[in-house]
């Protein structure tokens, strides 16, 4: 699997590095067997194919986001969502990439140093978003969490990127941060479609409030409904509360993966919907 870092020494919580560093594991479950590889190297995997960029979320050190980007991988494939190595139609992935950023591990004090540093981490994700557009036939983005922030901060200060598919599951920002003249109003702008996957149960999103004095898009959606349908039309929202009672459950969950091969497959999607 590659994964393409911004963590000092490819694997700092806490600092960053000068430049992206990527790297391909053939076994992610062992990080002590790499090959690094050049940007003209990842180029030329992603050439013509459908690209899938992950970016994890807070307090992830390096081991557990490549281990959740394996077991993502393998939930796609299993699905038939993901063919690596070989050429796929829209609706199927040809190539996967994990992205990781210095997500901070401390409990105290943590998540407010964490939503400075995913802010920064948005331009180094910008860069690799533009190095596999050069080759790519299109790209999407799946985040969890935190990296919400990465993605959108990547999305919103530039007018030449483009992503198919924007999914914020589980979204670590402020629940009004969609909305016209709000923080990250001006990313969708720059995607075919925003997916929000939210759940009023998830327990780490309860505690947002008391750290970012506001909601989370990721526990109830975005503030304002009647906002999101007249002024943001390529915003989908998704409740996954009944499925959903954990931060990490939406990876192992078979409706959430359904659900992602319908947003794939480009059918017509419902602005607001729930999962079964």
């Amino acid at each position: 699997m590659i994964i393409v870092s911004c963590r000092k020494d490819f694997a700092s919580d806490y600092f960053f590095s000068d430049a992206l560093v990527i790297r391909d594991y053939p076994n992610p479950a062992n990080l002590s067997v790499f090959t690094e590889i050049t940007e003209q190297d990842l180029q030329a995997r992603a050439a013509g194919r459908h690209v899938l960029t992950l970016v994890h979320g807070y307090r992830n050190p390096l081991k557990n986001a490549v281990t959740a980007y394996k077991e993502l991988a393998a939930s796609l494939a299993a699905a038939g969502l993901l063919v690596e190595n070989s050429p796929a139609p829209n609706n199927q992935y040809g190539l996967a990439v994990g992205f990781v950023w210095p997500g901070f591990r401390t409990k105290v004090l943590g998540f407010i140093a964490a939503r400075p540093a995913a802010s920064r981490a948005g331009g180094f994700l910008r860069q690799l978003l533009h190095g596999v557009r050069v080759t790519a036939r299109t790209v999407d983005i799946q985040t969890h969490s935190l990296g919400a922030r990465v993605a959108l901060q990547a999305l919103s200060t530039d007018d030449s990127l483009w992503v198919d598919n924007l999914m914020l599951t589980a979204p670590a920002v402020d629940n009004e941060c969609l909305e016209p003249n709000q923080e990250f109003f001006e990313a969708i702008d720059s995607c075919g479609r925003v997916v929000v996957y939210h759940s009023k149960h998830d327990p780490v999103l309860k505690a947002y409030v008391g750290a970012a004095l506001d909601r989370a898009l990721g526990s109830k959606g975005p503030e304002h409904k009647s906002i999101i349908l007249a002024q943001c039309p390529n915003v989908f929202v998704v409740d996954c509360q009944s499925q959903v009672k954990q931060h990490s459950d939406y990876r192992k969950k078979a409706k959430y993966i359904e659900h992602w091969a319908g947003v794939l497959s480009q059918v017509p999607l419902p602005r607001y919907d729930a999962l079964a």
